[in-house]
């Protein structure tokens, strides 16, 4: 593996200066200091042609060292147009009497400034700089790629969890997911958001890992303190992921996703607007698989028995403005049909896979606000 000053060696850069006593004493200079990869130019145009193509090769320039006043680009054109195309460090090269159409370039995003006659030393220093800066950003992105690989591995680890559990609970998981998607979709979410909730959607139920089975598949109301076992599996989830960085955006919304709009709910019997909005999503939409659901305590409602009993308990139990978006989505032509069709054969963690894949979940702003929330369903246990 190169170390970071090989790495930086190994950089490419283009040196654009129209004197050609200038731009051979800058080239021959850096290649004294190990630079190899070094092109020259002295027009705009071909400097543009050189850049295009090591674009094209999959080899683009990480440097441009750049004179001003070239003869086909006059004063800072050259740096302009080359800025707005390519993703790369400039330093300039100025005379003294264009010091301050230098510092203007710097103003409009040029790296740094050399003033003719060119300090070689000091043109080495800041060509240093500019490339170590680059290769930490180009190390840093690498590193965020790997992290979230990672993250996209435990996450996988926890849905075979899940799955292994109970297979009720993946097919459940995976339709809250995609139920509760498409209700933030309906409510104007934008992308990152929306995934953000379908991921949560999958992990929701993830503190019932350590309930046991008798409990959670029991077929009769539960006793008041395995009741009280079951309510505990929303903190106990939020305290499993908790570690997760990138989880951090959706932790609110699995840790309150039983949490009543009037504030009856648990774990902390937040109400109204305190819940996070997507845990009121994620209320009404487990409610509302659960309704539809046969379940080891209750036959399955059909939809329009569902749709009643979201009415009946919405301002409640069910943030009214949640509910009224839940229902669109219930009408809407074929929507649940789809919905029901769209995991077969899909594992839980093919589905995280699909909704994470292209957004992070993490997010920093706060937790407890945002427009309205839902819950629980399961009334036999509140599970």
């Amino acid at each position: 593996m190169l170390t970071a000053q090989q790495a930086i060696k190994a950089m490419r850069l283009l040196i654009v200066v129209p004197d050609d006593e200038v731009r051979t004493v800058v080239d021959e200079k850096l290649q004294h200091e190990g630079y190899e990869r070094v092109k020259t130019a002295s027009r705009g145009e071909d400097a543009v042609r050189l850049l295009s193509a090591g674009l094209a090769a999959r080899e683009p320039i990480d440097l441009v060292v750049l004179g001003l006043g070239l003869q086909d680009r006059a004063g800072l054109d050259a740096f302009d147009e080359i800025r707005s195309v390519f993703d790369l460090a400039t330093l300039l090269i100025a005379g003294r009497e264009d010091r301050a159409l230098a510092l203007e370039g710097v103003g409009r995003g040029a790296d740094d400034y050399l003033v003719l006659p060119v300090d070689l030393d000091l043109m080495i220093l800041k060509a240093e700089k500019l490339l170590m800066r680059r290769f930490l950003r180009r190390e840093l992105r690498r590193s965020t790629t790997r992290n979230e690989t990672l993250f996209l591995n435990i996450l996988a680890v926890m849905a075979k969890v899940i799955e292994a559990k109970d297979p009720y609970t993946r097919s459940h998981s995976e339709k809250v997911s995609s139920l509760s998607s498409a209700v933030a979709r309906e409510m104007g979410f934008a992308d990152d958001e929306v995934r953000r909730i379908g991921v949560a959607g999958i992990l929701h139920d993830l503190g019932k890992m350590g309930i046991r089975e008798a409990i959670l598949k029991k077929p009769g109301p539960l006793e008041p303190e395995e009741r009280a076992v079951v309510q505990r599996h929303p903190v106990i989830a939020s305290m499993i992921l908790e570690p997760i960085e990138q989880l951090q955006g959706a932790l609110g919304y699995i840790k309150y996703h039983h949490e009543h709009f009037d504030g009856s709910g648990y774990p902390e019997g937040l109400k109204g607007e305190e819940i996070p909005l997507g845990a009121r999503i994620l209320h009404a939409t487990e409610a509302c698989d659960s309704m539809l659901s046969r379940r080891s305590y209750s036959a399955p409602k059909t939809i329009e028995e569902a749709v009643a009993e979201l009415r009946t308990c919405s301002g409640t139990q069910f943030d009214p403005q949640v509910v009224e978006a839940l229902i669109t989505v219930l009408k809407h032509s074929g929507q649940l049909g789809r919905q029901d069709q769209e995991g077969v054969g899909r594992s839980l963690p093919e589905l995280l896979e699909d909704i994470t894949g292209r957004v992070s979940v993490d997010d920093s702003s706060p937790r407890k606000s945002g427009m309205r929330s839902a819950t629980d369903s399961e009334d036999q246990s509140a599970v």
